[in-house]
């Protein structure tokens, strides 16, 4: 009976312990219900609009660079046009003068043939 009796007065003390509880749980309650939640969004809305909106004019803006870019690159000679000049011209003056000094190589093994001729035709002659 002794242990019965200690049973229901540990039960007794977790009952009281559990609507100290419940107790507590409904002043937080109370006070929560007092508390209002702001359902307004707008302000966050507009925040939200207002950041892609700056989004889209920095994209606008990044491709628009990048257009400008794609219209200088095809601009672009891999080799500049002074450059080309010079090389040709280069090219246009050897060539002319090769062909000049072939032209007198030419020329000077004809003489040297003539005039051997001559040599030859005057020491038959003798």
């Amino acid at each position: 009976m002794k242990k019965i009796h200690e049973i229901m007065e540990l039960l007794t003390d977790e009952i009281n312990g559990f609507q100290k509880s419940i107790e507590k749980l409904e002043d937080l309650s109370k006070s929560l219900n007092g508390v209002k939640v702001k359902a307004d969004t707008s302000n966050m809305e507009y925040h939200l609009k207002e950041h892609l909106r700056k989004q889209e004019r920095v994209e606008s803006q990044n491709q628009q660079a990048l257009k400008e870019l794609n219209q200088k690159l095809k601009g672009v000679k891999l080799i500049p046009k002074w450059l080309l000049v010079l090389f040709l011209s280069a090219v246009i003056i050897l060539s002319v003068a090769i062909g000049y000094l072939s032209f007198q190589v030419v020329q000077l093994n004809r003489n040297k043939m003539v005039i051997h001729g001559k040599e030859e035709v005057e020491q038959s002659q003798k």
